[in-house]
């Protein structure tokens, strides 16, 4: 992808309301986490780098990201305090106690070798340390959406939890997101399922609508400081190492 390409990509995730909203979220949940002061955080598969500036927040930021042409478009970003390297997972996670956060934002259902990843990321975490992931939740919602963002699979809070069983970890934080409007989206995929509608382009929603969506997936923000949603969207991962 060309630099115009990545321009309009982050454009595109500046604004649509399901990048917004998330942001919100995870803004919640690294609050709720209470990072020490210069904390070291990794984020893995930082895109447009959208994440970034809410992580330069709570520490010291790297990033890793697979795409050449991503990293040289980022470092032209104000994103100078940023240590940037490019790899892939699981096969470049070669680092041993060194982060007190890794963040995964939707990237582990892209991955083949998800297990492998997660236990090499672990591994890369101090002690006390965490790591933070969100990804798609539900296998039987799998469609043409999925193909078209080349996930690999979705997941359930039992998955994620299989693939995390035999370490020492402690879970803090499970939960769904997106609920809000889980009704919508599902009604949304039913129809193309029924028409059979393969279309790949990821139009962005007309003003009104976006907007709309914009409140409502950010009011899950302020019901999930009091409790958790047992469905929805997405899934939230928070663990600690122990």
């Amino acid at each position: 992808m060309d630099s115009d390409s990545f321009l309009e990509m982050s454009r595109f995730e500046k604004n649509h309301w399901w990048f917004f909203g998330r942001r919100k979220i995870l803004e919640l949940f690294l609050k709720k986490i209470k990072l020490k002061k210069n904390a070291k955080i990794l984020e893995i598969g930082c895109g447009t780098g959208s994440n970034l500036k809410i992580l330069k927040n709570y520490g010291l930021v790297s990033a890793m990201e697979p795409s050449e042409d991503a990293i040289n478009y980022l470092r032209k970003k104000d994103l100078t305090s940023v240590n940037f390297s490019k790899g892939k997972c699981p096969q470049d996670l070669d680092f041993e106690n060194k982060f007190d956060l890794i963040c995964m934002f939707d990237v582990l259902e892209h991955i083949d070798e998800d297990s492998e990843t997660l236990s090499k990321t672990i591994k890369g975490l101090k002690n006390n340390g965490r790591l933070f992931i969100t990804v798609p939740a539900y296998q039987w919602l799998w469609s043409q959406h999925d193909i078209n963002l080349m996930h690999k699979r979705r997941y359930t809070s039992n998955t994620l939890k299989n693939l995390i069983k035999n370490f020492d970890i402690k879970i803090e934080h499970i939960t769904h997101f997106n609920t809000i409007l889980f009704p919508l989206a599902l009604l949304d995929r039913v129809i193309k399922k029924i028409i059979k509608n393969n279309n790949k382009n990821n139009k962005f929603p007309n003003y009104f609508l976006n907007s709309l969506f914009k409140i409502i997936f950010s009011f899950e923000k302020i019901l999930l400081k009091f409790f958790y949603f047992p469905f929805g969207l997405s899934l939230l991962l928070i663990i600690k190492k122990v």
